[in-house]
This record gives structure tokens, sequence and C-alpha cells, in this order.
């Protein structure tokens, strides 16, 4: 076995296999300390980050397999030639291929392991005691190891598909044919480009959703940028000859160099990217304060129907909040609907509005991506057609759970429709001591009230919960991609020595080899890095965008971040220069 390229590989699957263990040990824990949805788009950054990651991992797996199993064309080839039957080849390779695969699961589960326990031993520093039981362990490593079987499942028969379709003794002659189809794909560069354009449109439409769909379009386009871009600027250089062949050198160099890492590359920028986008959102993100809102004021919700628990309602209130009549209906799905009127809309919010007879107006904000419906009904015969949806939060914060279906009627069919009485009570300001004072008692009669300060309380717990999971995943990725990168200048040392040690010989000088090298593999390492910068900043601009506080926390805040991970980036490449790059130019001039 290669012991570079056997290294390369099973890295993959060890970092594949930790990731997996850590994610699920974090949704355990997640699970258990009962994140649920109060972090709001938090929870979705931080179940995206894990999603990324992990896909990521996988596609670095196969990757490296079909790495490994190029490095391994020679050796069969040789074997072939010796005179070994294809068929021994393939036992051969399907033995060697098991024991390495069950080889890095083992590794990638006793690494993930030792991983979780940091995480735990971390969220315990910061107050989370999670008690992860031997059955819960267990049953991560379950998990983990069915999706690695899973894995070699798929990647095993196409490994045997590609042994199947080469000839292993003509493998030279057809990397050399290989080489000139670069320059016959060089157009893929525009389909790439129109991907990366359409993904920026697609980026300006609201809503998670449209965010994600943009993030994959434009990862594909740069992907095909990648792969073949670099061709189209050698020939578009080969134009300027003057300019070409006075660094035609360097410049092939660089070309070769990058075209054959691009895959790599590619996976180190999504690595990057992710730690940017999904750790840099949970660090800089905060929750609101508990204040009122200039534009929707009220921030306590409560509906109640008659009774006791409404005198407690007004007492509580008392005169600077306002009860609201509403009515209960359902839409055609059989979803229990509240309505209120046009009139009390208005004092709820400074927006003037007036229905007609039949109109209906649906607040959704938190339901977007439920199906919308077309009308509502209140009764056998009181049916409403809606003409407006609106995505906004009347009710401070978010809507409360009481209320996440409801619409606005016209008045004179709230005052018509009595059969069931509700009420729906807010007030401005906070209301600590208010939750304080009654809280228990609504909580002990099952009343359907929503408090911003708890809310608020409850949201900032669990959005220090996300940061300590984010920023734990994001250093494991950045570690992840510091580690591929160690490898992947392993790999070329060989080479890397072999060439160097000839011009050597031919004049050029110690510091000179030492500074060709480190240009080489710091434009290999700034790709990514400036890359994912660009990206990010891109989606990072157009979420804070959104959110209305695009240039204060972009400048003050995400910035910072990005100055931070280049740093991070930048005294890696200083030691791999100290500790590597240096000692391996004393070896070529010593040798």
């Amino acid at each position: 076995m290669d012991k570079k390229n056997v290294l390369l590989y099973s890295f993959s699957i060890i970092l594949s296999a930790a990731l997996e263990m850590v994610f699920g040990t974090a949704f355990m824990v997640n699970d258990k300390y009962g994140l649920n949805e109060k972090t709001g788009s938090m929870n979705w950054l931080c179940t995206m980050f894990f999603l990324a990651a992990g896909v990521m991992s996988i596609f670095f797996v196969l990757y490296s397999t079909a790495y490994y199993v190029r490095t391994k064309n020679k050796d069969y080839s040789l074997l072939l030639m010796l005179g070994s039957s294809r068929k021994f080849i393939f036992k051969f390779f399907s033995v060697e291929f098991l024991f390495i695969y069950a080889f890095s699961v083992v590794l990638g589960i006793l690494a993930g392991g030792l991983f979780s326990a940091l995480l735990l031993f971390i969220l315990g520093l910061f107050q989370y005691l999670a008690a992860v039981s031997v059955p819960d362990v267990v049953q991560v490593i379950k998990l983990v190891m069915k999706g690695k079987l899973m894995l070699f499942l798929l990647e095993y028969p196409l490994v045997l598909l590609y042994f199947c379709k080469r000839n292993l003794s003509e493998m030279r002659l057809r990397e050399m044919k290989k080489e000139g189809r670069h320059n016959r794909t060089c157009f893929l560069v525009i389909g790439g480009i129109v991907l990366i354009t359409a993904s920026m449109r697609l980026l300006r439409r609201s809503g998670l959703p449209y965010r994600f769909i943009s993030m994959g379009i434009c990862l594909v386009g740069v992907y095909m940028v990648m792969s073949y871009g670099g061709s189209l600027v050698l020939m578009l250089l080969k134009l300027f000859q003057n300019f070409y062949y006075k660094h035609m050198v360097t410049l092939n160099e660089f070309y070769y160099q990058f075209k054959r890492n691009c895959r790599l590359l590619f996976i180190m920028l999504v690595l990057n990217f992710a730690v940017l986008y999904f750790t840099g959102g949970s660090v800089i993100s905060q929750m609101p304060e508990d204040v009122d809102s200039p534009v929707y004021p009220y921030g306590f919700v409560g509906v109640l129907q008659d009774g006791g628990m409404k005198d407690m309602a007004r007492e509580m209130v008392g005169g600077d909040g306002i009860e609201i009549p509403a009515v209960k209906g359902s839409l055609y799905n059989g979803t229990v609907v509240f309505g209120i009127s046009d009139r009390d809309y208005s004092r709820l919010t400074p927006q003037e509005l007036r229905l007609g007879d039949t109109e209906a107006v649906w607040i959704n904000e938190s339901t977007a991506s439920m199906e919308r419906p077309e009308f509502i009904c209140f009764g056998e015969e009181d049916v409403f057609v809606v003409t407006k949806r609106k995505n906004e939060i009347v009710f401070g914060t978010e809507k409360p759970d009481c209320l996440r279906e409801f619409a606005v009627l016209p008045e004179a069919a709230i005052a018509d429709y009595q059969e069931e009485a509700y009420s729906i009570f807010a007030k401005k300001g906070s209301l600590q001591k208010e939750f304080e004072q009654y809280g228990y008692c609504f909580q002990e009669n099952e009343a359907d009230l929503f408090w911003r300060c708890a809310f608020l309380k409850d949201a900032d717990e669990n959005m220090a919960y996300v940061r300590i999971i984010s920023i734990f995943a994001g250093v494991f990725c950045i570690f992840s991609c510091f580690g591929i990168f160690a490898l992947k200048l392993q790999g070329d040392m060989p080479l890397l020595n072999q060439k160097y040690r000839i011009l050597y010989h031919i004049g050029m000088s110690e510091r000179s080899i030492y500074k060709a090298m480190s240009s080489e593999y710091r434009k290999l390492m700034e790709i990514p890095v400036v890359l994912s910068l660009l990206l990010s900043g891109v989606y990072m601009a157009a979420e804070m965008t959104g959110m209305d506080t695009a240039f204060e926390d972009f400048i003050c805040k995400y910035i910072p971040f990005q100055i931070i991970f280049v740093g991070f980036n930048v005294l890696y490449f200083c030691w791999i220069k100290r500790v590597v790059l240096k000692k391996n130019t004393k070896i070529i001039i010593n040798e």
C-alpha cells in the first residue's frame, strides 16, 4: 500500500465518521435540551450547517476514493503485465479496500467519540448539563455504521465498474488523451457564469428556501467555473504572446496544479463557506431586546374564552392594554383560524385597513411555507375570500403559537358572528413583573398566552446553545480543511522534491526554491479562502439587508469575523512554510 495515498483516503473516511458522530450527539442533546423552534432562524442555521458539512464530508469521501483508485492504476497495471488475472486483481483490491474502509470507520468512531465528549464538556462549562447514556452512544454509533455501510455499498460497485471498463495497460495513453479535453469544454464556463448570475437574481427574493436554492445553484456554477475556467484563462493569455512566453513556465505550472486539485479545492471552498456563513451567522446574530416596536407596539398576546381567566387578564393588562374581540373558524383543510376585525387590526398597527363584506386578509408570517388558503369559513354561510396575504409580525417578536393562523375580516362579520366569543388581550411594554405575578396562574389553568419576556429569555439561552454547537462544528471544519491541505502537500512531496532537485542542479538557489514552493502552495490555499470570503459576504449581506441591519452589523460584526478567519489561515500557512516547506528545501539541497 502507498502510505501517503492511503492516509488521504483514510482521513476522508475518518473525518466523515467523526462528523456524523459529533452531529448525532449534538442532535441528541438538542432533543433532550428542548431547543425546539424558539430560536427562529437560528435553529435553521444550526441544522443547515450540520447538513452542509455532513454532505461535503461525503463528497470528500467520494473524491478521495476516486483519487485513491487512480493512484492504484499503476500497481494494477504492473500486476497485469506480470501475468495476474483481472479476477485476482479484483480480489486483491476488494480485500485492500475493505480493510482500509473498516479500519478508517473504527478510527472515525473513536475520534468522533472524543470530539463528542469534548462537545459535552464545553456545553457543561456553559451550564448546559446534558447527560448522554450508554444506550444513546450506542444508538449514535449504529447510525454512523449504517451510514458508512450505505456509502460503502455505493462506492464498491462503482469502483469495480471503473476497473471493468478500464484497459489498465493503456492507462497512460488514456491520461494523455484526457489532457486535451479541457480545451474543448471551456464553453462550460459560460454555463457556470449563467448559473452564478441566476443564483444572484434568485437571491433578491426574500425567504429562507430561496436563499438555500440560490446557494446550491451558485456552488454548482462555481464548480463549473473552477473546473474549466483555468483552461479558458490560459487560452486567452496565449493571445498575448509576449506576456505568455515571458511567464509561460509559471502560468502552465499553476494551471496544471490547479486543474489537478480543483475538486479538492472546491471541497475546501465549501467547508470554508460553511464556516463563514453558518458559524459567522450564529456568532454575529443576536435576539431582539424586550422593547416595544414603534410599528407593532403590542408585545403580549393572550387568546381567552369567557370565564375567570378573562377577568384576570383584564386586571393584569390594566388601562394601557387592549381587549380585541375574535372569532374562531377554519380553513378548507380543517386548520383552526382566529379572525379579528379590520378596525381592531388598525388599532394594533399604524396601518389603515378597510375590507369589503366578503373579503379577508391572511396574516401568515410564520406559515409562509404552508399551502396558502383561498377562502376562510366561519360558518356554513360565512365564507370569506382571501384577497391579500401579509408577511408581518404584528405582535412584536414572533407570532405566538395561539395565533399562528389568523386573519382580518370586515368589522360587521365579527359583530354578527358570536357563537364562540374569544378575546385577544395585548399590552405595551415589558411584562416581566406581570409574568412573575400572574404567569403561574395562567399556566395552571392551561390558558394559551404569549409572554414576550419569557420567550426572549428562552430564545437567548437557546441561541447560546446554537452558538456553542456552530462554533464547535466550525472549528472542526476549519481543522479538517487544514488537514486536507496538509495531506495534499504531503502527497505532493515526492514529485515536488524531484522537480526542484533538478532545478537546483541547473543553478536555482536555495532561497529561490523555498520562495517558489511557498508561492505555489500559497496560491492554492488562497483560492478557496478568497472565493469563500466573496460568496459568504454576498449571502450574509443579502440576509442582513432583509433584516434591515446590513450596514452596521456587516461592517462592525461580520467583517471582523472574516478577518479572524483569514488570520487563522495565515497563521496556518506560516506554520506550513516554517515546518514543512523550509524543512523540505533543506532535504532537497542536502541530497
